[in-house]
């Protein structure tokens, strides 16, 4: 449904609530200052957030961040009026205590593709939630949403303002822990901000070595080390490692070391078998 006026937030005692706001030609709204902060996901539309001091413009799949008590309002262009999903939220929940304070230090817009991503992707899995009402959604959307705000926290301090070759350098030293993520090739480069062809290049340029066979190479030698150190059954160290099914592990290894897990964990000197 078409609103002409912004549509209001009763927050919830977990502090978190998630809406759609679809504008109409004529939606106005006036100078605010809300007692929660925002995120917002322009979806479609265009327009601008009028602060006291400047004017940001507002455009299709963007990030807008708003403190609490900020004032400002939102100008929609009258022919492409705003189409958004927002996060409102109660800064002062422990739960994200840790990074709400620099994130939400000042009102911003954030166009970083990798960023919105992650905005987009963390919205739909918080508005699932409050859709959903399944027995402790409130606790699930607490979790989701500190879990989305640290990574906005985490990816706009690292790769805001970074060139395309230092962004990689830092996606390939978070690659060594975060290894395990069934994140794609596609997603990574997006993550950056970067076409995919871009991205190969400047990875092999910064590791040298591809893509692909860095991420088995982290895998392996993870699972080698949990097969030598731990008692965790082989399939158990094929999904903590990231791999799809224990087929795919045993190929990949094999590969690798010319040899099943099974074996090396026992040529290995590995207490457990």
């Amino acid at each position: 449904m078409e609103v002409c006026v912004p549509v209001e937030v009763e927050m919830p005692p977990h502090g978190v609530a998630v809406l759609e706001s679809r504008h109409r030609a004529d939606f106005f709204m006036p100078w605010r200052n809300d007692s929660f902060a925002k995120v917002m996901y322009i979806l479609g539309g265009s327009g601008r957030l009028c602060l006291e001091d400047r004017e940001v413009l507002l455009g299709e799949e963007q990030l807008c961040i708003v403190p609490a008590g900020c004032h400002h309002r939102l100008a929609d262009d009258q022919e492409k009026p705003v189409w958004l999903l927002g996060l409102c939220l109660d800064q002062s929940n422990p739960a994200w205590s840790g990074v709400v304070g620099d994130l939400f230090e000042k009102p911003e817009v954030l166009a970083n593709p990798g960023l919105v991503q992650e905005g987009a992707m963390g919205l739909k899995r918080l508005l699932y939630e409050q859709s959903s009402k399944k027995r402790g959604w409130e606790e699930m959307q607490v979790a989701c949403c500190a879990i989305l705000l640290v990574k906005l926290f985490r990816g706009r301090a690292e790769t805001g303002e970074l060139k395309s070759i230092d962004r990689v350098r830092w996606y390939a030293e978070e690659m060594a822990s975060s290894f395990y993520l069934n994140e794609g090739i596609d997603e990574a480069s997006r993550r950056l901000g970067l076409s995919r062809r871009r991205f190969t290049q400047l990875f092999r340029e910064v590791t040298g070595e591809p893509w692909l066979q860095r991420l088995r190479s982290l895998r392996i030698e993870h699972a080698c080390r949990l097969l030598s150190e731990t008692g965790r059954s082989i399939k158990a160290i094929a999904f903590e490692c990231g791999f799809e099914s224990q087929p795919q592990f045993f190929r990949t290894f094999r590969q690798r070391k010319g040899t099943t897990p099974g074996q090396w964990r026992k040529g290995s000197g590995g207490r457990f078998d």
